[in-house]
Formats: C-alpha cells, structure tokens, sequence
C-alpha cells in the first residue's frame, strides 16, 4: 500500500506541471508545443496523464522494490536476496542510463530521421511526439539492461525455464507502458524484438550449464 500510495500522490502533483515536462523533452528534439497540434480535446489531458503516470512509477520503483523484496524477503535463501539486490541494483543504473543515452542522443537522431518532410513536421500530434520520445528513451534502456538482467536472472535462480517467466514478465510491462501505439501489431513487434534477444541469451545460458 505505501508505494501504491506514494504513485498516486506523485501522480496528482506531477499532472499540473506535465506540460513543463512536455515541452522540456520537446525541446531536447528541437520541437516546439506551440507548432504542434493537438487532434482531439481529450489528447493533451491523456497525455498529461501519461507523462505523469510514467514519472511516478520512475519515482517510486525504489519504494516499489523495497516493498516487494520485504513481503517475499522471508521466503528467499541467502543466494536469493544478494541476487536479488544485485539485479535490483545493477540493473537500475544501466537502465537510467540507457534512458538517458536514448533521450538525449538517439531519440534527435531518430525525430530528424523522421521528420524530413515539413508537411509532417507541421501536422506533428503532440501526444504522438511526446509518447515517442518516451518511448524510445525507455526502450534504450531496456536493451541496455535486459542482457545484465537476463544473466543475472538466470545466474541467481539456476533454472532457465523459472528465468524465462520473470524476464517475459518484465518484457510484457515495457511494452504495455512504452510502446506509442497501442495497438495489437506494433506491441507483437515489441514483443517480438525483446523476446528475440532473451531467448538468445537464455540459450546461451543453458548452454554453459
């Protein structure tokens, strides 16, 4: 319940000021709010929603874990805890870092690749944009970490089939909270590519043991 609490606290306190978030990520790929439009008059409040629900859950992953690791805490081996604090740990830096690379640098790259054509870039939707830039910032550091993840994952439980369930688990939340298009095919595409790099890495694994 307390980070539950905490994610809806920071929610309702990240909403007013989501709009200063938007147009900070908007700046970073040199895209202005006020040459944008907005296609419907629910878009700009479901992307406040949006940007506000992926700040909390980034805010309170900490006090998320923590919560987890003490329900279950009683029921780990020693080898289980350590392993646990060490994919918590390792993995959190590399995908902060991940993230970030991709905010930064990838995601210019990627919007300049995209919008050669004026036309497009005047008829750009901002919760199109903006759930792209966010996308493609956590999906870099989700590739970062999922080889790290993978390995540890697989080092601290010593089965691949039990590995597999908890790397598909995370696989699935990424993309249900990144991808910028809600929809059958590009989540599948998501899923695809992820499952592709996993599935490599757990046969790698399986082969050493």
């Amino acid at each position: 319940m307390p980070p539950f609490i905490c994610n809806i606290f920071l929610l309702a306190c990240l909403v007013p000021v989501s709009i200063q978030i938007i147009e900070g990520l908007l700046n970073i790929v040199n895209l202005q709010l006020s040459e944008m439009a907005a296609y419907s008059p629910t878009e700009l409040l479901k992307l406040k929603i949006y940007i506000s629900l992926i700040g909390s859950i980034l805010l309170t992953f900490p006090l998320w874990f923590k919560g987890f690791y003490n329900f279950s805490g009683p029921g780990l081996t020693d080898i289980e805890r350590r392993g646990t604090i060490a994919i918590f740990s390792s993995v959190s830096i590399l995908f902060l870092g991940g993230s970030l690379t991709g905010l930064f640098y990838i995601t210019p790259i990627v919007m300049e690749i995209l919008l050669t054509d004026e036309f497009i870039e005047a008829k750009l939707s901002v919760y199109e944009a903006t759930k792209l830039i966010v996308s493609i910032s956590l999906f870099s550091g989700f590739l970062i970490s999922l080889p790290v993840l993978s390995s540890l994952i697989i080092k601290y439980t010593e089965e691949v089939e039990m590995a597999r369930k908890y790397i598909y688990l995370f696989i699935i939340l990424i993309v249900l909270l990144g991808t910028p298009e809600p929809t059958m095919i590009v989540n599948l595409l998501f899923l695809i590519t992820f499952a592709t790099i996993a599935e490599l890495i757990l046969f790698l694994a399986g082969e050493t043991k």
